[in-house]
Parts: C-alpha cells; structure tokens; sequence
C-alpha cells in the first residue's frame, strides 16, 4: 500500500486558522485518508475538469480540499467553504 505525505500549502495553511476548531478537526481527519487513498474512490474524491496537473477536490463538512498528487506527495492547495467553491476555483493559478 502505498503512503502518502500530506503538505499544505501556506494558503492552505491560511484557509486553515479561518475555520472553527471543531471543523478544523474534521478537516484533519479527512487529510488523513489523503495519506492511503488520495485518488478517486467514492463520492467524496472527485477530479475537477481542466487543469494541469489534475486537482482534484475531498468534501469535507461544508468545506471542499482541493489537491494535487505528486510521486509521494499531496498538495493541499486550498480549503474552501462549498458555497465560495465555483469563484475560487476560477481565482485559482496552478
């Protein structure tokens, strides 16, 4: 099985002090499973159309992850609530 390093970025780090603790905790839990699985499984993982490299986006609560996979590594890029989804992701340079 192969494992996975989780790294967020300092906007991810950023977006991440702006939400509520409990949230918070969920969110961390979430980033978890990204360690084993951080490929589409379900309906939580889904790769978002037209970018590369492919970003993809794990919901989590009312907030969506968006990452990319390297070799060993993610990249969290951003964590944003679901409702600012679709503007941020046309704000977002990758």
């Amino acid at each position: 099985m192969n494992k996975f390093h989780v790294v967020l970025t300092d906007h991810a780090i950023a977006d991440l002090k702006g939400i509520a603790k409990n949230l918070r905790d969920q969110i961390h839990q979430d980033l978890k499973t990204l360690e084993c699985t951080p490929f589409p499984t379900g309906s939580l993982i889904k790769r978002l159309k037209g970018f590369r490299p492919p970003v993809y986006r794990l919901r989590s609560g009312d907030f969506r992850v968006l990452y990319h996979i390297g070799e060993e590594t993610v990249t969290i890029l951003s964590l944003i609530d679901r409702k600012e989804l679709e503007r941020a992701i046309k704000r977002l340079k990758i």
